[in-house]
């Protein structure tokens, strides 16, 4: 994975399924920059529930604007940033829970008793 290298400190993602999951299991920051449809979702599910990462505000005309990006880069790469702090910290967070082992085995084992309960009815 590109994002894991030692040398990316802020990935700028447009949100689409596999760059958000791939972020999340990285240890670089995020800034999004989503275009359109499920992008926007999942831009305001990071953002805005999970707190993992920044979005890129829109000028008036609904573009983004270079001095926006630059902005949210400062945010969550800045030390002394607040926000950026937060947003390390639910980052770090999340990226333990989504790769403990027992995270994916509880779901599955969860998901088949779904299925076999189903089933019985």
């Amino acid at each position: 994975m590109i994002l894991d290298h030692p040398s990316v400190g802020c990935f700028a993602s447009h949100c689409g399924f596999g760059s958000m999951w791939e972020s999340l299991m990285s240890d670089c920051q995020m800034v999004l920059v989503p275009q359109h449809g499920e992008q926007i979702l999942n831009a305001r599910l990071m953002a805005e529930e999970m707190k993992v990462a920044v979005e890129v505000e829109r000028g008036e005309n609904g573009w983004f604007l270079r001095q926006s990006l630059e902005d949210a880069v400062k945010t969550v790469m800045g030390e002394g940033s607040e926000v950026g702090e937060k947003v390390r910290k639910n980052h770090e967070k999340w990226r333990c829970v989504l790769s403990d082992s027992g995270f994916a085995d509880g779901y599955i084992s969860k998901f088949e008793q779904n299925l076999t309960d189903l089933v019985k009815s």
